[in-house]
This record gives C-alpha cells, sequence and structure tokens, in this order.
C-alpha cells in the first residue's frame, strides 16, 4: 500500500498568494491553561472525516471542496485550462526536478517549458485570471496529497482562502501541482466579506495527530525535519486585523491541558494575519480536543472555543483512499451542575474490528512483536507473553471436542481446510477430552486445527499463523485478563 505522507522524503513547495500586508507587529500569541472556559464547550454533536463516505468517487478538486465545506468556505469551480496548466508543470518536474532559483520556476532552456511562474504558465493557456500553484512530492495518491498540504500552515491558506474561486489538480509521476485561480478583485473583497473566522480543524472535524515541519516557507526552522502536533488555526473575521491572542488545547480524553505549543508569528507575510499553532508533541490518536483562542489585546475583539478529534486509522494517520477508517461518532456533555463531564459513545467500529479478528493471534510489529490473541467469545484480547504462557494462557480458553468431531476439521498437513464444524470453531482452542486434553487450534485464515503439543509449538503457531498489526489498530479492543 502507497502512502502520500508527510515523510522527510516528502517534499512541500508553495507559491504564496498576495496576502495583506502588514504594518503594525503583534503581540507575541500567548498559551494559557485557564480552565475556566471549558464550561462553554458544548459537544458537536459528531464527528466528521473529509473521508467519511465513498471519496474515490469524487474528483480531487471536489475533495479539496470537502474541507472548504467543513470550514465554511465557498466551494471551488474546475476549470480545464488550470487543470492543463497543472499538468504541464507536473510534466515538466518529473522531467526535469525543482527549478533551484523558484521551485515553482522551470527553466526556460529545459524540455517541457511553458512559464517561468505559475501565472505565465496560466496565461500560456489562455487562462484570463490570475493563477497561483501549490505543489508536492511523494509516494500516494492525489487525496493524500491534498490531505498532506492541507496539514501545513501557509500552504493551507492557499487551499481553503475564501478569495479563491477556481481550481484543477494534476499528477505525473510523484509530482502533484495544482494550480489556483482568482480574481484580485473578488480576493480583495472576499477577505472583507468574511463574517465568520475561519478556523482549522473545523467544530467537529477529524484530523491527523501529527505535521512534519517540512514546508517552503519554513515555519518553524528550529523543528525543520521533525514531527510535532497539527496545524491549528484561527483566522479572524475579515482577515484584515493582525490578532494578540492568547491559545488554550485541552485534552478531554486524558482530561488535561497541552502547555507546550509552537506558534507563528502573525508579523510574518506568509501568515497573512492568522493565529497558526502547533502543539510540541504529536496529539494521541483517538482522542477528543478542545480548542479557544480569544483576544488579549483588551479590545475583546473575538474569543471563539470548539471542539475536534484525533483520527484513529488503520495504519497511518491519512490512509489511501481505499483504507478504512473509524472514530467515535459523538460526545455528550452530561453532568446538569454544569461542571464539564464527558461521556463517550462506544466506537461502532470496534464491533466491526472484533467481528473480523475475533479467533485471531495479532503480532505487533510496530512494538517487538507482541502477540495478542482477540477470544471469541470475551470479545477480549489477551496478550501471549511467550510460548509457554501462550500454551497454558490458551488453553484456558479451551472448548472440549470429542475424537469424532475433531476428526470433522481437517489437520495441519490436510490439503484443504475448512467444513461446517471447523466455520462453526474458528479461532477457538479445542481440548481432546477423551484422550489427554491436547490442545488445538483452528485457524481462522485456512480452517485448519494445528496442534499445541507444548510451549515450543505454542510459540510456532503465535509466529506463524498470526497477522501482523500495528499495535494501534486493536488499541481499542479490551484487553482481557486471565485469574
Amino acid at each position: 500500500m502507497n502512502f502520500f505522507l508527510p515523510i522527510l522524503l516528502t517534499t512541500f513547495l508553495l507559491a504564496t498568494l498576495f496576502l495583506p500586508t502588514l504594518t503594525t507587529n503583534a503581540a507575541p500569541t500567548q498559551v494559557s491553561v485557564d480552565s475556566a472556559w471549558l464550561t462553554e464547550v458544548i459537544s458537536p454533536g459528531a464527528y466528521n472525516h473529509v473521508r467519511d463516505g465513498d471519496a474515490s468517487t469524487v474528483s480531487p478538486e471536489d475533495y479539496l471542496n470537502r474541507y472548504r465545506s467543513l470550514l465554511g468556505v465557498p466551494s471551488l469551480t474546475t476549470n480545464e485550462t488550470l487543470r492543463q496548466s497543472a499538468k504541464n508543470h507536473a510534466d515538466y518536474l518529473l522531467k526535469n526536478g525543482i527549478y533551484q532559483s523558484d521551485p515553482h520556476g522551470e527553466n526556460s532552456t529545459a524540455a517541457g517549458f511553458t512559464g517561468s511562474t505559475p501565472d505565465n504558465r496560466c496565461q500560456y493557456l489562455g487562462y484570463g485570471d490570475y493563477c497561483t500553484e501549490v505543489q508536492a512530492y511523494g509516494d500516494g495518491d492525489l487525496y493524500s496529497a491534498l490531505d498532506s498540504l492541507m496539514m501545513t500552515p501557509f500552504h493551507r491558506l492557499s487551499l481553503v482562502h475564501p478569495g479563491v474561486t477556481e481550481i484543477g489538480c494534476a499528477e505525473t509521476g510523484n509530482w502533484i501541482v495544482c494550480d489556483i485561480g482568482l480574481r484580485i478583485s473578488d480576493y480583495w473583497a472576499a477577505l472583507g466579506e468574511m463574517a465568520e473566522p475561519i478556523v482549522y480543524p473545523a467544530e467537529g472535524q477529524v484530523i491527523s495527530t501529527t505535521f512534519l515541519v517540512n514546508e517552503t516557507p519554513m515555519p518553524y526552522p528550529a523543528y525543520a525535519g521533525k514531527f510535532i502536533g497539527p496545524t491549528l488555526m484561527y483566522w479572524p473575521a475579515g482577515g484584515l486585523i493582525e490578532p494578540e491572542a492568547e491559545v488554550s488545547l485541552y485534552d478531554l480524553t486524558d482530561k488535561n491541558f497541552i502547555q507546550t505549543i509552537l506558534t507563528i508569528d502573525t508579523a510574518n507575510s506568509s501568515a497573512a494575519n492568522v493565529v497558526f499553532f502547533n502543539p510540541l508533541e504529536p496529539l494521541e490518536l483517538n482522542h477528543e480536543y478542545a480548542v479557544r483562542v480569544a483576544d488579549v489585546s483588551g479590545a475583546g475583539a473575538f474569543e471563539k472555543t470548539w471542539t475536534f478529534k484525533t483520527q484513529k486509522s488503520s495504519n497511518v494517520d491519512f490512509p489511501n483512499i481505499d483504507q478504512t477508517i473509524t472514530y467515535d461518532s459523538r460526545v455528550a456533555w452530561a453532568d446538569p451542575t454544569g461542571v464539564e463531564h464527558l461521556v463517550s459513545v462506544p466506537n461502532p467500529g470496534v464491533k466491526d474490528l472484533i467481528d473480523r479478528l475475533q479467533g485471531q493471534i495479532m503480532l505487533a510489529v510496530d512494538y517487538h512483536g507482541e502477540a495478542w490473541y482477540i477470544d471469541p467469545i470475551s470479545r477480549l484480547r489477551y496478550y501471549l507473553k511467550d510460548g509457554p504462557t501462550a500454551y497454558e494462557f490458551l488453553r484456558s480458553f479451551g472448548l472440549g471436542i470429542t475424537n469424532a468431531d475433531l476428526a470433522k476439521i481437517p489437520a495441519e498437513g490436510d490439503i484443504v481446510g475448512g467444513g461446517a464444524l471447523a466455520e462453526q470453531l474458528s479461532g477457538r482452542i479445542l481440548l481432546q477430552v477423551e484422550e489427554h486434553g491436547e490442545a488445538w487450534y483452528v485457524n481462522p485464515s485456512d480452517l485448519k486445527r494445528y496442534y499445541m503439543a507444548d510451549g515450543a509449538e505454542a510459540y510456532r503457531i503465535m509466529r506463524e499463523l498470526s497477522l501482523g498489526t500495528m499495535l494501534s489498530w486493536i488499541s481499542e479492543i479490551p484487553v482481557g485478563v486471565v485469574e
């Protein structure tokens, strides 16, 4: 499975839009752990991710519009001229690589040259309005590329800006290019018409846990090439004031404040008067968070609280389009005294996960190869420390079976597995009650029985018949304890 992720080999490049020129320097963004505002937090009712539904049936441009819709920003129109301009530059990049003097430039003497700037390339094809561009390089699809670009602060501004109107995206090899069109008059007018702030993540949105600091221009030079927490954003209504802000981030799941937070100077020309802030450490998977941004200038110009959730995914924070993600459907605040009390609704995806994995031995390949048995009866996962432990441990789950019934289940050496009884007892440990209690494991993958003669054999079965997993995949399955 290929993934487009912000890894060290992935390059992110940005052509910055014409954003407001700043004339004053705002006070540095402050971090607060004052908890009084938590009583104002309201459940979003449901959490949403841009990949909800079948994202593979939408165009990449419409996929980006899912982000814009979550943020309350008007959708972009797909423009075929912009698509072709993006395709021309993606083809150029595949042939020639990055033009060193300007990552979005092209060398006029190189093969496939159609313009030295994004605007030149759009005009070359007859596009009459202004054009800018985002581009990325990596192993994955256009959808994952857009996910990755949305993780970055400065690229995100170009993609969600209310003043841009059209877009066209293309992919050649590992190069992803999106050309973005706008009319300058509409661009400035749209900023002035922003009636509500734009926040990211949006209220009730599911996002990634992390951001790789690898963007041009570089938002946090001291952390270049390192993974930190995701980029959170508050863009004041109107977009023209330079905010003096105080930010708070609270983990609703663990009930503690995130205190180590990096911020981008709002006087940075690429920041465009947006409050950007990142937890220094990646956030926890499958946690709910509340965030607050407030004006501290004394003018009381803005204050906003909202909640979001980090994604619980099957492999990585942003899977490719054909992978499944799961997360809690909603949270509820249920204390009539007004004291915050979070009640999590059980994740419906856990039941489906247990249904798929019951009876399997799962090997956590991302840790030290720990083995876990998903018991079909208790529907809990049990840690198999080693062969001898697994032998005694699994026997405790044993179901007595007669020799006649055991014979109906194909053995390890048989050519074909299966049968009604094997399907019925898939994943179970069987004990021969008419002999000496010999233990057999019915492997769900081939519906054959495997003899666990002793700890060594239990260890072999553990290793040879297990399914590789990331521990995070199965972390929501409750852990069982054998007394």
